[in-house]
């Protein structure tokens, strides 16, 4: 919160030792206000015996990959055309951001 206005916020699952990060939203990009919500969710995880925090997102989603991996998350796996398997059941483009073809899924793992 900055003057009481709240600017971002995380959306998280724990599942057994596993806390998945869902979706986190921040009102300004390099703030520390994805950072701050990072580690909280981590702090929480950790109460809750959690021993693995991991997500998904897309091999066009750079700002993600650069965002996490700089925070200690690793790349753990790559689905490739994973998107073109979920194509059949939703509509996602074609193209991703930056004109990247939008095909792959990328699991980023940290173990607490």
């Amino acid at each position: 919160m900055i003057n009481e206005e709240p600017v971002g916020w995380i959306s998280y699952a724990i599942e057994d030792e596993a806390c998945e990060i869902v979706a986190i939203y921040s009102e300004k990009e390099r703030q520390g206000i994805g950072t701050t919500l990072i580690n909280k969710m981590i702090e929480h995880a950790k109460r809750q015996k959690c021993t693995t925090v991991w997500l998904l997102t897309t091999n066009d989603n750079t700002d993600a990959l650069r965002f996490y991996q700089k925070r200690g998350f690793t790349i753990q796996e790559v689905q490739i055309n994973e998107m073109e398997r979920q194509r059949k059941r939703k509509p996602i483009p074609l193209i991703g951001n930056h004109g990247i073809p939008l095909r792959d899924e990328i699991k980023l793992e940290m173990s607490l």
